[in-house]
């Protein structure tokens, strides 16, 4: 079996970018093709077709993040149990995790399709955008076991401190949406529904691609069908670490639903906008989630072997170089906010209130470089409970009473919806310092499942 050895000892700095990079260019390469939907619909379809991709986009969008909310458990169960060097506990982590991720898709398919009026009439979609919007959402739904499949298979790899091979996954993803968007959006003219059947595609064909690499080259570690099981000791450490992230990721997602709501409220244009501004916000983001990914792997694996201190930091490592890079992104939003609007949408209205929105939104970068990182090493020392606590009441006590309170304001609406974002996640940051200092004095509070 493979350990990553250089999570445990060397060069903290080094040991994170080393596993942060591949994260981070597979996180680049997953929005690229999320944002080519909204390129080649943009350039290719009408405002509506805009609208619908990035109003139905943001359920999808809400149903995946709990799905990964659930696979960052299985990361962290594997990386514990990879620090304390217990190969036997992975193959039987990975079983159950399969039985869940099989029951969880069928669910989540099922309730989509069954809700698909519901959730599309509750977003304030704008009327010209309901059909695509409800065609798009149907789609997706269909697609969700392929999803699921994708992100536990990436999940595995990262556990083991593996991120090179996620990277190529989502490599084959990406080429394979770009590919068939240009073919069914660009040449068929099929508009949303173009872009949700591309999304299928190249995430039902990433899957298939994990499954004949590792019949190939293999896990990394012990397993065979006979660990295909449900173990009552691993799936209630899953649950108990994953049913907190999933529903932070899930409700946290929701919130951006109901912002969404908010400005479908204000018209097309304010809609299309917003659908951009989340999108390059996303794209911009991408290198704190990734070293916030790294921050929890490297963390699991020294708490697995008993390091806390290492752990640690990890944590302020990561953070003060997510801080720089977001200084660096904010004098070009802060100047230039217009040019990544206008790469998007060619409607003057549209470049207007998105790069209005951006302005502001952009300084939310800063901030969350501290609070990401802090969830990933609170979900690594098993205290996903307080990641998922201290999201809700910031996001649904802060974020989303300004922004409806924002969205009544009559002059530069959307930049005040914008300026919800940095406010809620400095709210965030004071209740993590607080968590971490309570963690320092009562390290017992720290849970691991390999020791």
């Amino acid at each position: 079996m493979k350990y990553n050895e250089s999570f445990l000892q060397g060069s903290i700095a080094k040991a994170l970018v080393k596993f942060a990079i591949p994260l981070m260019l597979a996180s680049f390469l997953q929005l690229l093709y999320t944002m080519t939907d909204l390129f080649v619909v943009g350039r290719f379809a009408e405002t509506a077709d805009v609208s619908a991709v990035s109003t139905s986009g943001d359920i999808v969008h809400a149903v995946t993040t709990m799905i990964i909310g659930f696979t960052t458990a299985v990361t962290i169960l594997i990386g514990q149990f990879a620090g304390a060097k217990r190969p036997d506990s992975i193959g039987r982590v990975v079983g159950t995790s399969i039985i869940f991720f099989i029951g969880l898709a069928a669910v989540l398919t099922v309730s989509m399709l069954l809700l698909n009026e519901q959730m599309v009439g509750w977003l304030n979609t704008p009327p010209e955008a309901v059909q695509p919007a409800r065609e798009y959402l149907r789609i997706c739904s269909w697609g969700i076991v392929f999803i699921t499949g994708y992100n536990v298979s990436g999940s595995i790899m990262r556990g083991m401190g593996n991120s090179k091979t996620p990277l190529l996954f989502v490599a084959v993803a990406c080429v394979i949406n770009i590919a068939a968007d240009i073919l069914l959006v660009a040449v068929f003219r099929m508009g949303a529904a173009g872009a949700a059947f591309a999304t299928v595609f190249s995430q039902a064909g990433s899957f298939i691609f994990s499954l004949i690499y590792f019949r190939t080259k293999g896990l990394g570690f012990p397993f065979s069908v006979r660990n295909i099981r449900w173990e009552g000791e691993h799936a209630k450490s899953l649950l108990l670490i994953g049913i907190p992230l999933a529903l932070q990721e899930f409700l946290v997602s929701i919130s951006f639903v109901l912002i969404t709501k908010v400005v479908n409220s204000l018209g097309l244009a304010a809609s299309a906008a917003s659908g951009i501004v989340v999108k390059v916000g996303s794209f911009f983001s991408r290198p704190t989630n990734a070293f916030s990914g790294a921050v929890s792997a490297m963390a699991a694996h020294n708490i697995g072997a008993g390091n806390r201190a290492r752990a640690k930091k990890c944590m302020l490592i990561a953070a003060a170089i997510c801080a720089v890079f977001a200084i660096i992104v904010n004098f070009f939003t802060m100047t230039e906010g217009a040019f990544f609007i206008r790469i998007f949408s060619s409607d003057p209205e549209v470049i207007e209130k998105g790069a209005d929105f951006l302005m502001i939104q952009a300084l939310d970068l800063i901030v969350i470089s501290f609070v990401f990182t802090m969830n990933g090493y609170f979900n690594a020392c098993g205290r996903s409970v307080f990641t998922m606590t201290h999201s809700l009441i910031t996001t649904f006590c802060v974020r989303v009473p300004l922004a409806f309170w924002f969205g009544t304001f009559p002059e530069h609406t959307m930049r005040w919806l914008g300026a919800a974002a940095p406010i809620t996640s400095i709210a965030s940051v004071i209740l993590c310092v607080f968590y971490i200092r309570y963690l320092d004095r009562h390290p017992e509070k720290i849970l691991s499942v390999a020791i």
